[in-house]
């Protein structure tokens, strides 16, 4: 229910104090609506609304089972102003030292439990406590970033909800909602003096370096993947630190050191910055499920050839039965009390304001929210992230575990805040450094595009033409719509099909199983394009995002022209931006030749039915020519047929636009030389002599040449996972350096 508005100038008065501009500027509700309609819209091209949910298998064969978790950016942002943030930070700042100094004495003395400050049963049954890591390991530090949830009360006060100490997740999120906000109001924010985060990646940058004593270390983030809740979090926070985001399949442990897999063989990691749990991070030493964990990761840095951050174990401090004995142990251990106290269980936390989450409604709601901050460890002090992130708790909510999905970003108002000052790390280029598994999920990506773009126009091709004529499913006593339904039928790879409907029906029902086809095709595409965020551009994400629309459209059977025109301008703009947006290293040839794969197999699933001739005395009927034209207008090759022969489609003139013409993109000829001018740039011999053979055989008739080239990509295809994306027995040497 929205606040009446006594209510609601009250809370504003609160939430943002003595600042009348701040005041007037979030007290119009035509503001907030727009802000929010921008703010759904960045987000989504971000891949944090509905990108990732609800895809299917990937082609590894692993599934995508993701559920549904929007992700919503209230408009009215948490205010917080200088004095009160420097407060929290100081306090913050003594909390994370603190429990450093208590992970120091539990992992080493164990001073704490031998004087009974900590109940030793407590510490010792608890999940997160590792026995295996007391004595044996000793980093230069416990916790080099760490997050604390905060509620403020009804009397104003500020406790703590928990600790985040594991794997703090959040900053990733933090840093995408200050972006959404800051291209929405941009000039409010100036105007008012919010403090700035652009610097706070460069910090942890700097906070992962040191955890270590390696010169210019190689740092990676670990994550679990699509299927993990925080996937967003981490992709995007991988993007603004400039590091490698890998999976536990793309690092392997040799002679206790880990490497990450890349197309060139194998490279060393010196630091893994682990936003896994620490209960999946080795399945050899923990016991997980799945495989998301490196498997022999803990012995790698128990013998120091790895570092991680944080460091195994130090999630005990999140254990809800230890929570209450921290501050006293602290104080035994120091001397020393904290100034954040622990919330008392059944909270009241004190009101906060909030825009409807309903669409449409004008009014603001009272809610609690709680504050999670962050600080990093940067190797000479800790830095507070001056913001954060605001999670609105729904009634009922455990403050622990907020059920509704909608984040404020958090303003300080101090713009002459300390600023950061980060030492600038040596300068290293990556660009040929292409992890395996990225390299694989950008060949599919763009092999899915490829296919879904035929199957897209083809269909387009057919619908439209129905829709203009017709007269057309009555051509040839129906064979017109017969040799529709064979072309639709092994462009989606279900030749086998048949429909027991009756005469144009049966072409209308293949044109729907085509749109469930493509829709499947898209998800393929997303899912891919999802594990490689970091390789695309933030234009791509908001074409993928309309992309996803267009499926969902699809997948209610509703093949229309006008959907399909939407389709295939995204398709377009996705191909352009793949050609034009992304570094031209061996990462993009990878995926062009995923590209032009597809392209040729595509076309050559297209030819079987488009070329037969089923007249037995070779006199070309109607439904031949209608054909030929549909496979010209389908690979965009109609227009430039008719420039150039100016006469009636002829099967002779159509088989060299679309087979022999090295000067047409569409061409068999023109995609084969592309993917062999590929093999030949990155010296890879022996694909360019497979390609060869299949250049070789265009000169085949149609009916012979067909299967002999699929043939030949069919062991491109092979080769090509060999070559790349096949893990080997015994790593390759990197650099003079043998495993």
């Amino acid at each position: 229910m929205s606040l009446a508005f006594e209510e609601r100038d009250a809370l504003f008065e609160e939430a943002v104090g003595w600042n009348p501009v701040l005041r007037a500027a979030l007290a119009d509700p035509n503001r907030l609506r727009e802000w929010q309609h921008h703010a759904d819209r960045l987000l989504v091209a971000e891949g944090a609304g509905h990108l990732v949910h609800d895809l299917p298998v990937r082609a590894d064969g692993r599934g995508a089972g993701i559920e549904s978790r929007p992700w919503r950016l209230d408009p009215l942002p948490l205010v917080i102003d200088t004095p009160v943030f420097q407060w929290l930070a100081g306090a913050v700042t003594e909390r994370m030292e603190a429990l450093e100094t208590l992970l120091v004495d539990l992992y080493g003395p164990r001073r704490s439990i031998g004087e009974r400050m900590l109940p030793g049963s407590e510490v010792y049954s608890a999940p997160g406590y590792r026995m295996a890591a007391v004595g044996s390991v000793n980093p230069i530090r416990w916790l080099t970033s760490y997050a604390v949830d905060l509620v403020r009360m009804a009397d104003g006060t500020w406790k703590v909800v928990q600790d985040v100490t594991d794997a703090p997740d959040g900053l990733g999120y933090t840093l995408l909602d200050r972006s959404v906000m800051s291209r929405i109001s941009a000039d409010l924010q100036s105007q008012i003096g919010v403090a700035s985060l652009s610097r706070f990646a460069d910090v942890l940058r700097r906070g992962l370096a040191s955890t270590t004593s390696v010169a210019s270390p190689r740092t990676v983030l670990v994550t679990g993947g699509i299927d993990h809740a925080s996937y967003i979090d981490h992709s995007y926070l991988a993007v603004q630190l400039g590091i490698t985001l890998v999976e536990g399949a793309d690092l392997v442990v040799r002679q206790r050191r880990v490497w990450l897999r890349t197309l060139d063989g194998v490279e060393p990691v010196d630091v893994v910055y682990r936003r896994l749990e620490s209960d999946t991070i080795d399945p050899l030493e923990v016991g997980s499920v799945g495989t998301a964990g490196v498997p022999g990761l803990l012995m790698a840095v128990r013998s120091g050839g790895v570092v991680l951050a944080n460091a195994h174990g130090a999630g005990v401090i999140q254990d809800p039965h230890l929570a209450p004995y921290w501050a006293e142990a602290y104080a035994g251990l120091t001397g020393n009390s904290l100034r954040l106290e622990m919330a008392p269980a059944g909270l009241r936390a004190g009101p906060h304001i909030s825009a409807s989450p309903l669409h449409g409604d004008e009014g603001v709601t009272q809610g609690s929210v709680v504050l999670r901050m962050h600080a990093v460890f940067d190797g000479h002090s800790i830095s507070v992230l001056p913001g954060g992130t605001g999670r609105v708790l729904a009634p009922g909510d455990d403050p622990r575990r907020p059920s509704a999905c909608s984040a404020k970003d958090v303003w300080v108002l101090g713009r002459t805040l300390t600023p950061f000052v980060v030492s600038t790390l040596p300068q290293v280029d990556f660009v040929s450094s292409v992890p395996t598994r990225a390299a694989a999920s950008l060949y599919w990506m763009n092999r899915y595009a490829e296919r879904t773009d035929a199957m897209t126009r083809t269909a387009r091709v057919i619908s439209a033409r129905l829709e203009q004529d017709p007269g057309l499913a009555g051509v040839d006593g129906g064979g017109w719509a017969l040799r529709m339904q064979e072309i639709l039928r092994w462009l989606r790879r279900a030749p086998q099909d048949s429909s027991d409907l009756p005469g144009i029906d049966a072409l209308y029902d293949d044109l729907a199983r085509t749109g469930d086809a493509i829709a499947i095709e898209i998800g393929n595409l997303l899912t891919e394009a999802t594990c490689v965020r970091e390789f695309l551009s933030v234009t791509t994400g908001r074409v993928l995002e309309r992309v996803s629309r267009c499926r969902t459209s699809l997948q209610r059977h509703v093949v229309e022209v006008d959907d399909l025109d939407t389709l295939l301008s995204d398709m377009a703009a996705l191909a352009g931006l793949w050609n034009e947006s992304t570094v031209r290293g061996l990462a993009w040839r990878i995926g062009d030749i995923g590209r032009g794969l597809e392209r040729s197999l595509v076309l050559l699933d297209a030819l079987v039915p488009g070329m037969s001739v089923p007249s037995a005395n070779g006199v070309r009927t109607d439904t031949d020519v209608l054909t030929l034209e549909v496979l010209l207008a389908a690979n965009e090759s109609l227009v430039a047929y008719r420039r150039r022969y100016r006469s009636d489609v002829e099967v002779a003139a159509t088989c060299s636009l679309l087979i022999t013409d090295p000067s047409n993109p569409r061409s068999l000829a023109g995609s084969l030389q592309r993917i062999a001018g590929h093999a030949e740039a990155v010296g890879w011999d022996a694909g360019r002599i497979i390609v060869g053979g299949a250049l070789d055989a265009l000169s085949l008739e149609v009916a012979e040449m067909v299967p002999t080239v699929r043939g030949i990509l069919d062991e491109f295809s092979r080769a090509v996972v060999e070559r790349w994306f096949a893990a080997p027995v015994a790593p390759m040497v990197v650099s003079g350096r043998q495993l």
